[in-house]
């Protein structure tokens, strides 16, 4: 519902969900940020059956471990409320790797960081922390989800199932689209040491979706987050959304 305006500002994935978005309902963004990423990901349109087929199959080899939690009788999250737990319940996290400790959970999330695509990217330990600290719940030895503690093992509280391949991906021919499609002003902010953007996909964004600012920034594909990177990106984030 709603029929006011706004604005929208993504980072990598985000960012493509943005451009969707902005393309989707022109009337409703005054204005968009692209922080590391410009629209969804495209793939030829002749692997569509190999694409389906590959997301098929992971989802066969994942489902007993999803759902390994209602075999062995464990509580799931509630979405609705109860007398004692207000909804919230302790769940089973079997299936989802543990780490040992938050210091552990926090290196091999810069380590994922410095093995990404370019071959430069890098996280800071501050920002990763951070990160980690918000996206992770503590484990029990018996792997159930206890309350906040300081301390033990601790596994990440995103849904597996988004790690999943997609079954359907856009044709490059439907990423152009939608970016001649966004009619709001755009700008695209892109890391010195970030995710590698091929010159086809460059040559789209500049020929069709026109941004309005674009500029490389000192950093990696998390410059927002990084302490010594974070303030020029805001300050561009800022000065962009005022319209001066």
């Amino acid at each position: 519902g709603g029929t006011g305006s706004f604005s929208v500002v993504g980072h990598s994935m985000g960012a493509g969900v943005a451009v969707v978005l902005a393309a989707a309902f022109p009337e409703r963004i005054r204005r968009t940020v692209l922080l590391e990423g410009a629209g969804p990901l495209h793939r030829p349109e002749e692997d569509a059956g190999r694409h389906v087929r590959r997301a098929i199959e992971r989802r066969m080899r994942s489902t007993r471990a999803l759902y390994s939690t209602a075999e062995s009788g464990a509580e799931v999250p509630s979405s609705g409320g109860s007398a004692g737990g207000a909804g919230k319940r302790r769940t089973t996290r079997r299936g989802t790797r543990t780490y040992p400790s938050l210091d552990k959970a926090v290196e091999t999330r810069q380590s994922t960081a410095r093995l990404s695509p370019g071959g430069h990217q890098y996280l800071s330990r501050e920002a990763a922390e951070s990160m980690v600290r918000r996206a992770t719940v503590h484990i029990s030895a018996g792997g159930k989800e206890e309350d906040e503690k300081e301390g033990g093992p601790v596994a990440f509280r995103h849904d597996p199932r988004l790690q999943w391949p997609s079954l359907q991906y856009f044709t490059r021919q439907q990423v152009r689209q939608l970016y001649r499609d966004v009619k709001c002003p755009i700008c695209l902010l892109w890391a010195e040491d970030g995710w590698p953007w091929d010159r086809l996909s460059m040559g789209d964004i500049s020929e069709l979706m026109r941004p309005e600012v674009i500029k490389k920034l000192p950093g990696s594909h998390h410059f927002h987050a990084d302490p010594e990177t974070a303030p020029a990106v805001a300050k561009e984030v800022v000065q962009f959304l005022r319209g001066t």
